[in-house]
């Protein structure tokens, strides 16, 4: 799984992709939570009091075409820490194999 570090600026995490078919977030810091958005807007919104999940520290989200449809799985998602730079990880399965 590729990772970064994330701050407490808004910005993308990943960007719309129409061949997606499931999305995996692990939060790998130990303490500090981390707010993801499905946004499409140019600038991202995402905050701590305006997201769509919360990642709690040390915790992960999947979603999957199935069960969340498909805006949820192909839209670019946004992301802001609490505090502090946690590390989160990242996983998106496609439609084909390139």
């Amino acid at each position: 799984m590729p990772s970064r570090t994330i701050t407490t600026t808004a910005e993308e995490l990943i960007p719309r992709n129409r061949l997606r078919k499931s999305l995996a977030f692990s939060n790998e810091d130990p303490t500090i939570n981390c707010f993801i958005k499905q946004e499409r807007v140019a600038t991202p919104t995402v905050s701590t009091t305006d997201h769509d999940h919360r990642i709690a520290a040390g915790s992960s989200i999947s979603l999957n075409f199935s069960n969340d449809g498909i805006e949820a799985i192909q839209d670019r998602w946004t992301i802001v820490a609490a505090s502090g730079t946690p590390r989160i990880s990242f996983f998106e399965t496609e439609e084909v194999i390139r």
